[in-house]
């Protein structure tokens, strides 16, 4: 997750962050290329012919100059939890390695494994990435029992962030967030 990818829209004029947190569209309203753009060009759109408005990238030390409703500081720690969600995810399908074999941690994986956890076979023959693999019945219970930490990991590590996030009083506050 990177926080250098992540831009707010902002009314220049009121010093006023108007939108969530996001990647930096592509295209907004008759502007194509905004990733081309430089971050002073994002920062006013007056060339443009949009007096007021601006993206402000939300490491930037300008947003400092800007403030949020409580209204819009909720809508971006609620969005800012989705992005940690959604990150969260990838890293448990990034899933397990176990003596070489690579796992993932989706639920097909997690439920196939654990039937054959539950299974009364002395060993088992698994497919992962393509590939069989005999495995043993304390294999797979060790490989159940690695993918199962793996998850609870992440799931510690999202509630330590959704904590971190609560605690913000103001949008660049989520820059001491520790990910």
């Amino acid at each position: 997750m990177n926080l250098d990818e992540l831009y707010v829209l902002v009314d220049t004029r009121q010093k006023i962050i108007i939108d969530k947190i996001q990647k930096l569209p592509e295209n907004w309203k008759n502007i194509a290329g905004l990733s081309g753009l430089t971050d002073e060009q994002l920062s006013d759109f007056k060339w443009a012919g949009y007096e007021h408005y601006g993206w402000i990238k939300l490491n930037s030390p300008s947003l400092n100059d800007y403030h949020s409703s409580s209204e819009n500081l909720e809508l971006n720690k609620n969005t800012f939890k989705k992005l940690v969600s959604n990150f969260k995810k990838e890293k448990i399908l990034d899933g397990i390695e176990y003596q070489g074999i690579k796992f993932t941690a989706d639920e097909k994986t997690r439920y196939s494994l654990f039937i054959k956890k539950l299974s009364n076979l002395d060993t088992v023959n698994y497919k992962s990435f393509n590939k069989y693999y005999t495995l043993t019945k304390e294999q797979i219970i060790e490989i159940c029992d690695m993918i199962e930490e793996r998850i609870q990991d992440c799931f510690d590590w999202e509630m330590k962030i959704y904590q971190q996030i609560e605690s913000c009083k103001k949008i660049t506050d989520f820059l001491n967030i520790k990910l």
